[in-house]
C-alpha cells in the first residue's frame, strides 16, 4: 500500500545516502518509475536539481523499467515536482508541484485525448 500512495523507493547502498532539501538524510531515495530506460539511480531520482549530484550514480537493473501506460493516460501526484508544466510521458503527467510548499496548484484538461501535452496543463498560484 505504502508503494501505492508514495510511488516506488529504491533502497540505496549499505551505508550511502544523501540529504534532502528540508535537511533530512535519506537511505532510499523515490525514483522516477515512468523511465522507459533507466541508466542509474542518479537519472531517476525524483530530488531538487541542486542535490541531485549528491544521490550516487549507482547502475540500475532492467528491473526498474516502466511499463508502457496503455488506454486512457494516468495522472499521478505525490512527487513535489517543480519547473516547467509538462507530461512526463505521452501518457503520464504529476499533478503535483509542491503546492503544500507555497507551490502551484496544478490540474489537467482532458478532454479524452490519447496523448497529454503540457497546453492542457492548467496552474493557480497562491
Amino acid at each position: 500500500m505504502e508503494g501505492l500512495a508514495k510511488g516506488l523507493e529504491v533502497s540505496l547502498p549499505a551505508g550511502r545516502s544523501f540529504v534532502d532539501h528540508g535537511g533530512v538524510e535519506r537511505f532510499e531515495v523515490r525514483a522516477r518509475w515512468w523511465l522507459p530506460a533507466p541508466g542509474t539511480l542518479r537519472d531517476v531520482a525524483i530530488v531538487d536539481e541542486a542535490r541531485r549530484h549528491r544521490v550516487p550514480e549507482l547502475p540500475l537493473s532492467a528491473d526498474h523499467a516502466a511499463q508502457p501506460v496503455e488506454g486512457a493516460p494516468v495522472f499521478v501526484g505525490r512527487y513535489w515536482l517543480t519547473g516547467e508544466l509538462a507530461p512526463q510521458t505521452r501518457r503520464l503527467a504529476c499533478l503535483d508541484d509542491s503546492a503544500a510548499m507555497d507551490g502551484p496548484l496544478v490540474a489537467h484538461r482532458w478532454d479524452g485525448e490519447r496523448e497529454l501535452d503540457a497546453a492542457g496543463f492548467v496552474r493557480a498560484d497562491g
